[in-house]
């Protein structure tokens, strides 16, 4: 598929997934829930849609650009917040290709293991920055939690990646 994108489309393609991304971030904790901590894992759509298109590198690049950039304008750069988002961003997105490249998995697949390996990295930072192991209690409700919303994320996701082929 990446055949289709000359560089500046790529290019362009990649900055406007980007965008998206930022805006899905800064706008998701504004959407209430009922589960404190929970939050639909939006902005990884853009990823998913990133790898799905165009290289692993790239949705590397989107997803920790998105967490840095977000992070600063939400002026939380550095603070709590940051590390919680920036550790569950990291392994997610390499489990993620991980799984992309030697499994079979669907994108709602992968998107279910990207929400649970999100949540792993974020309880994991948490326990390190509070210096308490306790927090891995919490692990389980997110687990259960996190699939829900990873068939979300990643049903929209093919649905958009499915729209995208039949326009270009």
């Amino acid at each position: 598929m990446e055949n289709r994108y000359t560089k500046t489309k790529r290019l362009m393609t990649i900055t406007m997934l980007l965008t998206m991304s930022i805006l899905l971030q800064l706008l998701e904790p504004g959407l209430p829930l009922p589960v404190p901590g929970v939050k639909l894992g939006l902005a990884n759509i853009m990823g998913l849609i990133t790898l799905f298109l165009f290289t692993p590198k790239d949705m590397l690049s989107v997803n920790l650009l998105r967490v840095l950039l977000a992070s600063l304008l939400r002026g939380t750069l550095f603070g709590t917040a940051f590390w919680l988002s920036l550790s569950g961003v990291c392994l997610s997105t390499v489990m993620v290709i991980l799984l992309k490249k030697y499994t079979p998995m669907s994108i709602i697949g992968l998107s279910v293991a990207s929400s649970v390996f999100h949540c792993l990295g974020q309880i994991l930072a948490v326990s390190v920055i509070w210096d308490s192991i306790f927090m891995i209690t919490y692990l389980p409700v997110m687990w259960v939690l996190s699939v829900p919303t990873g068939v979300l994320t990643g049903t929209i996701s093919k649905q958009v990646l499915i729209r995208m082929k039949k326009e270009a």
